[in-house]
């Protein structure tokens, strides 16, 4: 409009390729990290299998028509049940030992590496950023996020809660401080931040729903995970 010869688009061409790349798939932009910002132009495609594309099938009735996008395909490769036996038929306070155990020699909430026999299959995790149905895809979820030698879960303390009302689940509260190194390209490091689980048990003594709350935002979890470290 004013003449002047294109100096060409900073913000799209330097700092965020994806902008001006062709069309992707969601698929393609997650396994890209040369696509995300400029300071993972350099880094090679991530080789995990649940990134890959699936191999093409036939049209059906049901796939024509429009429906939502699905987000669980980053899961499907968990297991829907645990091949260990449940142990059920502990007290709360025998579940709240194991619990204490996973947490601190385990860094369980950082690694997944968890006593999956005191929990339910279809066990409900929700934290701030996530909220996970099942054991199997939650334990996955888990094991792609930190790198386990570089992060720690500290401070930790367990304790049953008093008894409510006639018929309330049973209940166990934890709080620890954790700390680490997330399993991306950039090793966005996440300082120390303070948490709090509530896990509710059902009539057989096994965790049915784990509610993690931190005590910082959602935001500032965000921004981290996108800070180099």
């Amino acid at each position: 409009m004013r003449g002047e010869a294109w100096e060409g688009d900073e913000v799209a061409e330097r700092y965020f390729p994806f902008i001006s790349a062709p069309r992707f798939t969601l698929r393609e932009f997650a396994r890209t990290p040369s696509m995300w910002f400029w300071f993972t132009k350099d880094a090679a495609d991530l080789e995990w299998a649940m990134l890959q594309d699936p191999p093409p099938s036939p049209p059906s009735a049901s796939s024509l028509g429009s429906s939502p996008f699905r987000w669980d395909f980053l899961w499907d490769g968990a297991s829907a049940e645990e091949a260990e036996p449940k142990q059920t038929g502990l007290d709360a306070a025998e579940v709240a030992s194991i619990l204490e155990r996973d947490l601190c020699e385990r860094s369980y909430i950082l690694t997944g590496s968890l006593t999956p026999s005191i929990f339910a299959d279809s066990c409900k995790f929700v934290d701030p950023n996530n909220a996970v149905n099942g054991l199997g895809r939650y334990r996955q979820a888990l094991s792609f996020l930190f790198q386990p030698a570089e992060s720690a879960v500290e401070q930790v303390r367990v304790r049953v809660l008093p008894g409510g009302a006639s018929g309330a689940a049973a209940a166990i509260e934890a709080s620890y401080v954790a700390s680490g190194v997330l399993k991306l390209p950039w090793a966005p490091r996440i300082a120390p931040w303070s948490g709090s689980i509530t896990y509710l048990l059902d009539a057989e003594g096994l965790i049915f729903e784990q509610t993690d709350v931190w005590n910082i935002t959602r935001l500032d979890a965000i921004r981290q995970t996108f800070t180099p470290g």
